[in-house]
């Protein structure tokens, strides 16, 4: 797994989150995700489809945090967390859990602090429609497809 040096790892309140040492462009990378292929959740794996969650090998993704307006994405085309804007220096980098998981193994209250938070992430499979659709250009192929057959 790349872990861009520009990350490092510090305390967030009830654990550790990553933040950017220096500036960070719109969609520069900043951890290419590589691992193995489980066949269903772990509370940190990113669900690839019905049954299949991409487990990463190493810690540093244990603290990739959720926001309800984050400022980072999965590009699911190259498996890479991309900047969604610019990031600037001590920030905390952040991606929305909602945009991979269908039903989050550890459903938790987020304490994002955004006016949009959602207050408790359950999973994608509990937002109103309105919700899915705001989530839609950030979507995994797999929720995507979900969201579809809501529609048909």
């Amino acid at each position: 797994m790349f872990v861009s040096k520009k990350l490092e790892l510090e305390g967030v309140k009830g654990g550790k989150g990553l933040f950017a040492k220096e500036y960070v462009r719109k969609d520069e990378i900043l951890i290419r995700f590589k691992g193995n292929f489980l066949g269903k959740a772990t509370r940190t794996s990113l669900q690839i489809g019905e049954n299949k969650h991409l487990e990463g090998p190493g810690k540093i993704d244990d603290f990739l945090n959720h926001s309800c307006e984050p400022n980072g994405y999965i590009d699911f085309g190259d498996m890479n967390l991309r900047a969604l804007r610019r990031i600037r220096k001590g920030e905390e980098v952040t991606f929305n859990y909602l945009t991979t998981e269908w039903d989050m193994k550890k459903k938790f209250r987020c304490g994002c602090g955004s006016k949009k938070c959602l207050r408790f992430i359950r999973g994608f499979k509990y937002l109103t429609a309105e919700q899915k659709g705001r989530l839609e250009p950030l979507l995994s192929p797999f929720l995507k497809g979900k969201l579809k057959e809501s529609f048909t």
